[in-house]
C-alpha cells in the first residue's frame, strides 16, 4: 500500500516543515518535514547547520521517508488486519511520529477497536502531556475509524465465475437488455449474465451464444436443432427464406 495525499497532509499539518536545519528539543540537526541525519540513505546528504533546502526536496524528502521507511512498517501488518486507506494512513502518521506501530498492535495482536483505544494514549513526552500530541493522536484516531465510502462497482463484473454488468449508479442490470458496443446481452433477475440460454422477451424468443451475445440475423444449431433468427434477434416461425453461399453454406 501507499499512503495517501490525505495521510501526507496529515504528516504535514503536525509535523510542520522548515527549510532552514535547526536543532530539535534534544540537539539533533534537523530539516523539513522532521528530517534527520538517521535519513541520509534518502537524502545523501548530512543536516548540518547552514543547511537550506527547497519545498520541493522536503517534499520528495516525506515521501521517500514515508514510501521507504515508515509505510512498510505498517504495511507489514496487512496481512492480519487488511488495512483500509484510511487506516494505512493515520497509523503511518503515528508510525512517522513514534517510530513504528509495533507496541501500538502488539506486534499485530490487538484487535482493531484496541488499537483506536490505544492511539490516544501515546501524547506523552518525558512522561508529561503534550498538547500538541493530543491533537495529532485525535486526528490519527478519527481517519483510523472514518469508513471507507464503498466502491461504486461500474461495468463488467466477473463474481464466482459469473459475469453481471453494474450501471454508473452501481446497480446491476437486472431482468433487462444491455447493450455494450453493440452487442445485447440479457441480465436474470439475480443480475447474472445468461449465456447458451433462451430468454422469452414481449411475447418473442431470443437466444444468447456461449459469450453471452444475443444470436442476430444467422442460423445456429441448439440441442441437435436448428434456429434462424432475424435482425433483431427474434427467432423466426414459420415460413421464411434461405439461401446458400459460394461456400455452400445456408444463410439467411
Amino acid at each position: 500500500m501507499k499512503i495517501s495525499q490525505k495521510g501526507l497532509e496529515l504528516i504535514k499539518k503536525f509535523e510542520g516543515c522548515r527549510l532552514k536545519a535547526y536543532q530539535d528539543s534534544v540537539g539533533v540537526w534537523t530539516i523539513g518535514y522532521g528530517t534527520t541525519n538517521a535519513d541520509k540513505t534518502i537524502t545523501g546528504t548530512n543536516i548540518v547547520s547552514g543547511l537550506q533546502i527547497s519545498q520541493k526536496t522536503a517534499d520528495e524528502w516525506l515521501r521517500q521517508s514515508v514510501d521507504k521507511k515508515y509505510g512498510p512498517k505498517v504495511e507489514k501488518y496487512n496481512a492480519a488486519y487488511g488495512w483500509n486507506q484510511n487506516e494505512f494512513d493515520a497509523l503511518v502518521s503515528f508510525a512517522y511520529n513514534i517510530g513504528s506501530i509495533d507496541q501500538l498492535t502488539a506486534n499485530g495482536t490487538r484487535s482493531r477497536p484496541m488499537i483506536a483505544e490505544k492511539i490516544i494514549q501515546y501524547n506523552k513526552a518525558g512522561g508529561k502531556v503534550f498538547p500538541g500530541l493530543t491533537r495529532r493522536r485525535e486526528a490519527e484516531r478519527a481517519l483510523f475509524l472514518t469508513t471507507m465510502a464503498a466502491e461504486i462497482k461500474t461495468g463488467w463484473k466477473n463474481e464466482n465465475g459469473k459475469w453481471s454488468f453494474y450501471l454508473s449508479n452501481g446497480q446491476k442490470v437486472k431482468n433487462d437488455w444491455y447493450c455494450d458496443n453493440g452487442k445485447w446481452y440479457w441480465f436474470g433477475a439475480d443480475g447474472i449474465m445468461f449465456a447458451n440460454q433462451w430468454v422469452k422477451y414481449k411475447g418473442k424468443w431470443y437466444y444468447l451464444s456461449d459469450s453471452g451475445t444475443m444470436v442476430k440475423d444467422k442460423l445456429i444449431a441448439v440441442k441437435d436443432e436448428i434456429f434462424a433468427f432475424n435482425r433483431d434477434g427474434a427467432m423466426l416461425e414459420g415460413i421464411f427464406t434461405v439461401h446458400t453461399n459460394s461456400r455452400g453454406a445456408i444463410e439467411l
